[in-house]
């Protein structure tokens, strides 16, 4: 792919993803669930360009999203998981085999969601609701229900890589002049 299709795709993947996280101050109830979806947008660039391509695709959205998003816990989540992990699922794939891939992902997760959280706590000063329901058990529960989440979030993201080789693929070949 050339560098002007390249740049036209890049664009309108970014362009995408920054209007989903737009949606986070419309729907605040969809703080995770927006930043997931954006995320699912780069498929396209890591199918159909180079990993550094989507990279910096995910950077612009990600430095845009805190820029303009009005619900930065969702700009938070989309900058600390949710953008960065196809384009890293995909180096996890091409690299790594059997349980270090697993653990590799799991891994990334959890020093992922920690970190952002520490962000949203400490810097961002914005209070996590809900935190003392569970007392000294309720940091191990959440986490504990992320990591199931995010179990059902590579499943998707793993059937959302085939559907898009399957079906997509022919189409944005053809739009971009991809071979």
């Amino acid at each position: 792919m050339n560098n002007t299709s390249l740049t036209a795709l890049g664009g309108i993947i970014s362009s995408l993803s920054v209007f989903v996280m737009f949606l986070s101050g419309v729907f605040p109830f969809l703080t995770y669930v927006i930043p997931a979806f954006s995320g699912l947008i780069l498929i396209v660039t890591v199918r159909e360009a180079e990993l550094k391509w989507s990279f910096f695709i995910y950077c612009a959205v990600a430095i845009l999203s805190m820029l303009v998003v009005a619900d930065k816990e969702a700009a938070i989540m989309y900058t600390f998981f949710f953008g960065h992990y196809p384009v890293v699922r995909e180096l996890f794939e091409r690299h790594l085999k059997g349980v270090f891939k697993l653990i590799a992902k799991f891994v990334l997760f959890n020093a992922s969601v920690v970190l952002g959280y520490l962000v949203i706590i400490y810097i961002f000063a914005i209070p996590i609701e809900g935190l003392d329901e569970f007392g000294k058990y309720t940091i191990p529960i959440l986490l504990g229900m992320g990591n199931f989440i995010f179990i059902m979030y590579e499943y998707i993201l793993s059937n959302l890589f085939i559907i898009y080789d399957k079906r997509w693929h022919k189409h944005v070949a053809k739009i971009f002049g991809i071979r």
